[in-house]
């Protein structure tokens, strides 16, 4: 029985070192959302007066000729002087009239095409045509809907900022896959993204609504090997020492995938590309990290961690754990303020700042992104099974698929 025991003592060391573990992410997620929602709203320092940022706003499209004239209609109509905007279309490995629509609608397009997929090599397009003279770059979504203001908005945060990210907001779409994903947007903008800006450690470049030095973006993009270009940048960027700015009041709407099966293909490449980056870049964040730098611990954390499902689901089975008394557990008083704060402290914020409303859609719209949020683990399973399949499929639309592409009412 002696080599029984001792594996069953083995295994309850891994199983506490494992919650212990769990709980560490889960109190520091807490602490974060906590501390950062309590510094919202505090005073920033504003652009000087006379300085006015020139932008070469991109709209990246693949097979987009049913939404493209809108986003290209929203960049022109910006409530920022013209001479400082050109508005570009790159239209990446199209097969439509995504290139003659976005014509129509005054955008300047860039045709390109390569034998690998993803954004970057559209991005490297518009690079290599625009020419020189801009302050910023601006990356879009060919389905986004631009607010009016959000070039003065990203103008304001000054001219120090390197790298910037809009809030990205889901459009308003009533569709049962749609909207469920579009509110967990919402709450993670609540939950996590404010509260980091609050506490200067800024967020992850997001797909849309992004702005760049063109220097940097020349000299990082070309070190991309992922079709997760959003996330390997954010991490390039941080191991330089460049914090993505949050810019909560600049606001861009993104759409959501209208059916299951394409948000299934679309979240399976995020996870790949994320399990990508974590493998080839984690190791050099956390040397910058332990050298002293939050913002890259809080993003190692992030790449380890990158959603509270996990954490919730940790600090859960660790008090359930607790209360049956079974070997390797941890003390209660450990395991149950850690699971109480996980769940009460987004719910406390939530309704504070009326995410949801009191009402049966509220609680059917909180029962269906719960249902949707817990695909993810399947997903990422198979991710990791699948890890270097590179696919990237587009999703085509038609009139009758596209929605009204307003942002949702809500934070």
């Amino acid at each position: 029985m002696a080599p029984v025991a001792t594996a069953f003592r083995s295994l309850t060391r891994v199983l506490f070192a494992a919650e212990l573990l769990m709980l560490a992410v889960s109190l520091y997620q807490s602490a974060i959302t906590a501390a950062g929602y309590a510094r919202r709203g505090r005073p920033r320092l504003p652009a000087p007066p006379t300085w006015r940022p020139r932008f070469a706003l991109v709209a990246c499209a693949r097979d987009e000729e049913a939404v493209i004239s809108r986003v290209v209609s929203d960049l022109l109509a910006q409530e920022y002087p013209a001479e400082l905007r050109d508005v570009f279309v790159v239209a990446h490995n199209c097969t439509d009239g995504t290139a003659a629509a976005a014509m129509t609608a005054g955008a300047r397009v860039i045709e390109t095409a390569s034998d690998t997929p993803g954004k970057a090599w559209a991005i490297r397009g518009a690079l290599a045509s625009i020419g020189e003279g801009y302050d910023y770059v601006g990356i879009f979504d060919a389905d986004a809907r631009v607010e009016p203001g959000l070039l003065r908005a990203v103008a304001r945060r000054g001219p120090d900022a390197r790298c910037l990210q809009a809030e990205t907001v889901p459009i308003e779409d009533a569709e049962w896959t749609a909207e469920g994903y579009g509110f967990g947007r919402k709450a993670r903008n609540l939950f996590w993204w404010r509260p980091r800006e609050a506490l200067g450690l800024g967020t992850t470049i997001s797909g849309c609504g992004w702005f760049i030095k063109p220097s940097v973006l020349r000299e990082e993009l070309r070190r991309v090997e992922t079709l997760t270009e959003d996330l390997e940048l954010t991490v390039l960027l941080a191991l330089r020492g460049i914090r993505v700015v949050y810019v909560p009041e600049a606001r861009v709407a993104v759409g959501e995938p209208r059916d299951l099966g394409t948000s299934i293909r679309q979240r399976l490449r995020w996870v790949r590309g994320h399990l990508l980056v974590l493998r080839r870049l984690w190791p050099a964040l956390v040397r910058r990290a332990a050298g002293g730098d939050p913002a890259a611990l809080d993003l190692a954390v992030y790449l380890v961690a990158p959603t509270r499902m996990l954490t919730r689901l940790g600090a859960s089975i660790a008090a359930v754990h607790s209360l049956t008394g079974l070997p390797g557990a941890l003390p209660r008083a450990v395991s149950l303020p850690t699971a109480a704060a996980e769940w009460g402290i987004p719910a406390w914020i939530a309704w504070r700042e009326r995410l949801l409303p009191v009402s049966r859609r509220g609680f059917e719209l909180a029962i269906r992104h719960s249902l949707l949020s817990m695909l993810w683990f399947p997903i990422g399973a198979w991710a990791m099974l699948t890890v270097r399949v590179q696919a990237w499929a587009p999703a085509r639309r038609t009139s009758t698929e596209v929605p009204r592409g307003e942002p949702a009412a809500g934070r």
